[in-house]
């Protein structure tokens, strides 16, 4: 992907539908911890939980653009790209949340996703379908259509 001319599409974080059940779950993990541990190994509980904290509360997806196809990725480490040949639908998703979790996640109906809860597109290609986190959802079918065409894919 080639960062200079490459367009953002579409860039959110963790919702918080996610993101507040999540950080309760993660609190309550380390209160046995810190009660019934020895004080060094609760700590340590603590502070991983916190760094797991940190770790999801920077959690994005973003979308991008450039004339070799659509690029996504969550956290900069797990990415899909598609070239625009390649993509053979796209449509708004369903809302996520904390049923399906955050990050790259194994759904059903072998589909992937790259989440942060809420507002979704699904990307489908020849091989599988991507259920990828959206700002909005209406703007980047249109932008990610609007780029096939563009681009000469048949729709």
């Amino acid at each position: 992907m080639s960062n200079s001319s490459s367009q953002s599409i579409s860039a959110v974080g963790l919702n918080r539908r996610v993101s507040v059940p999540l950080f309760v779950i993660l609190g309550l993990s380390a209160l046995p911890a810190l009660l019934f541990a020895p004080p060094g190994l609760g700590i340590t509980v603590l502070v991983l939980n916190l760094l797991i904290g940190l770790a999801v509360a920077f959690l994005r997806v973003k979308i991008t653009a450039d004339e070799g196809g659509l690029h996504a990725s969550c956290m900069k480490v797990f990415r899909v790209s598609f070239r625009w040949a390649e993509i053979t639908a796209v449509e708004e998703g369903r809302e996520t949340g904390v049923l399906e979790g955050a990050g790259y996640r194994v759904l059903p109906n072998g589909r992937v996703g790259l989440l942060v809860g809420g507002p979704t597109v699904e990307v489908r290609d020849a091989r599988k379908a991507y259920v990828l986190s959206v700002a909005d959802p209406e703007n980047v079918v249109t932008e990610v259509r609007r780029r096939l065409d563009a681009a000469g894919a048949a729709r």
